[in-house]
């Protein structure tokens, strides 16, 4: 793979950007369950557990459009420093806790309500800076080798979070946590981007949203693709839901739950490595066709299940190509949008994902109970079937890309 990759991490700036995301990954991967078992050592309750997951989770989605407007407004690499330092002070200080045993309740509930809120700055920036240290030709390429990162730490960052809590202790995770954002700090130093400042210093918070909300109705394919991925982010949700219930009364519980969680971690990474060298016609279309086949064949194997089996390989599927449609969308939106509104962009794509995945975890189990298991997993898998060929066959994306008034060149990458 990596000699296949050689002429984007040759590089420099990538390169550096890339071994930087390593780094912050490890950290990002690791954190969650220690806080899980952070918060369950110190109090016990699965309620405080839901109080500090629910504080990361909701200053995101308050603070994401923020971010979205002030990485454009802004470098992006600066943003991403504050961000990096903030978050590395922020872990730094709940490891000193944890050394001097005063940790409490309230410190991680403060904690998580500042990490979700720099995530909201810095997710929307790295969104925007990709195409501003990687040429046109090399984005594809570029999103593939990140993707795949974040697969390999989907997989192996559970048991390295595991035996970390058992072997080092909470104290040194988050300490290790803080030098993984340190070190990601000193790695953009040295990054060059090619910031040009574009966005208009007189206007206003509300009038640089509007903006960002405008281009993406004008882009068909923008606001069409939101629309579908909060279906898909609804579904995975409700199918992390039901799936253990299915399994453990119609199969045999926990071990294979939890080998179908492992077969999607390696279908994540197969569709990244996948993504790095397909280049279909249709990239938009090609990649929203795999994913209403197969996440729909994922959730619908719930119903009635043969075999463990089966719901492996589906998830295995569902997840390659949720990995492709991902790249392929990034890809897109960094080549067809106007580069100072790209973190607007993402910011919007990212509140897609953090409202609708929510809700998919608190809607699927009342409407299992009210609608019957097979029946709400009928139906989720047909609104996924529906929504994504409502997708593949809008024809008007050339046209809306025409009457765009911030298009300058021709589309390479179209649906």
């Amino acid at each position: 793979m990596l000699i296949q990759s050689n002429h984007i991490l040759k590089d420099k700036d990538f390169l550096i950007y890339w071994i930087s995301h390593i780094i912050s990954t490890i950290g990002n991967t690791i954190v969650p369950l220690t806080i899980t078992f952070a918060v369950l050592e110190i109090t016990g309750s699965a309620t405080s557990l839901g109080v500090v997951l629910g504080a990361l989770w909701i200053s995101r989605v308050i603070f994401i459009t923020f971010g979205g407007v002030w990485a454009d407004r802004l470098s992006r690499k600066k943003v991403i420093l504050f961000s990096d330092i903030l978050q590395g002070s922020n872990h730094l200080i709940i490891a000193l806790l944890f050394f001097s045993n005063q940790i409490e309740l309230w410190h991680l509930v403060v904690s998580a309500l500042f990490y979700g809120s720099v995530s909201a700055f810095h997710a929307p920036a790295t969104s925007g800076l990709i195409p501003q240290i990687v040429k046109g030709e090399s984005l594809q390429q570029a999103n593939s080798l990140l993707s795949i990162v974040n697969s390999l730490f989907q997989i192996a960052g559970p048991a390295i979070a595991g035996a970390l809590v058992l072997f080092v202790g909470f104290g040194n995770i988050f300490l290790l946590d803080a030098l993984t954002f340190f070190s990601s700090f000193i790695l953009v130093l040295f990054i060059r981007p090619n910031f040009k400042a574009e966005s208009t210093p007189k206007s206003t918070y509300w009038e640089d949203l509007k903006e960002g909300i405008d281009i993406a109705r004008q882009y068909t394919w923008i606001w069409s693709s939101m629309v579908a991925f909060s279906i898909l982010n609804f579904a995975v949700a409700s199918f992390s839901v039901l799936g253990p219930l299915v399994v453990t009364e119609k199969l045999n519980g926990p071990t294979e739950w939890g080998l179908i969680l492992t077969s999607g971690s390696i279908g994540g990474l197969i569709g990244g490595v996948l993504s790095h060298k397909l280049k279909p016609k249709s990239p938009l279309k090609f990649s929203f066709t795999l994913m209403t086949i197969f996440v729909s064949l994922q959730i619908a194997s719930l119903i009635n299940p043969i075999s463990h089996w089966i719901i492996m390989v589906f998830s295995l599927l569902a997840s390659a190509s949720m990995i492709i449609g991902g790249v392929f969308w990034d890809t897109l939106v960094q080549r067809e949008v106007p580069e100072h509104l790209l973190s607007r962009i993402g910011s919007l794509d990212s509140f897609v994902s953090f409202v609708f995945m929510p809700v998919g975890f608190v809607l699927a189990g009342p409407l299992s109970e009210k609608l019957g298991m097979n029946w709400t997993l009928a139906l989720i898998s047909s609104l996924v079937f529906i929504t994504n060929i409502w997708v593949i066959y809008f024809r008007d994306y050339i046209q809306t890309r025409k009457s765009n008034p911030y298009s300058s060149n021709k589309s390479r990458f179209g649906s």
